[in-house]
């Protein structure tokens, strides 16, 4: 390589510009009044929001008391309904069981009521005695369900 093809770096013609060093001071992008006014501004809209939301759940909460109120005795007949099933299912089973014992009326032990007529109430079973035919699992489950729920 030849000599004449290096080319030395230059300041640039009429000098290289004076250095700053004085402080710039930063221009506040806020002033007092501004951000309190943002502050006020924001506070008061996240206050509109939070009342409607606070009315639309209390909305919600009516509605879902009403839709209680009205669908209740529709699950209690329904649960009724359920428990009488239950209970006819355990006489014919345990009629089923004891077919082939002479003398065996269902509902007695032995022929000796276990219960006495008083009018038109029933009286319940034991929980032992209502899932006598019933895979145990379900018996616990049924006896602990308000625990877990």
């Amino acid at each position: 390589m030849s000599a004449s093809s290096a080319r030395q770096d230059m300041p640039p013609k009429g000098g290289y510009s004076s250095i700053q060093w004085q402080r710039i001071p930063l221009k506040k992008p806020w002033s007092g009044f501004k951000a309190f006014s943002a502050y006020f501004l924001i506070s008061a809209a996240a206050y509109c929001g939070y009342h409607e939301s606070l009315r639309l759940r209390r909305r919600n909460r009516r509605e879902n008391e009403e839709l209680t109120v009205a669908i209740e005795p529709l699950l209690v007949a329904e649960r009724d309904r359920m428990y009488l099933n239950q209970l006819r299912k355990n006489r014919e089973e345990e009629a089923d069981l004891m077919k082939n014992v002479p003398g065996w009326k269902v509902g007695t032990y032995y022929g000796q009521p276990l219960y006495t007529t008083v009018g038109d109430n029933i009286i319940d079973p034991y929980s032992f005695e209502y899932y006598a035919h019933a895979h145990p699992n379900d018996e616990y489950w049924m006896q602990t369900y308000d625990f877990w729920m």
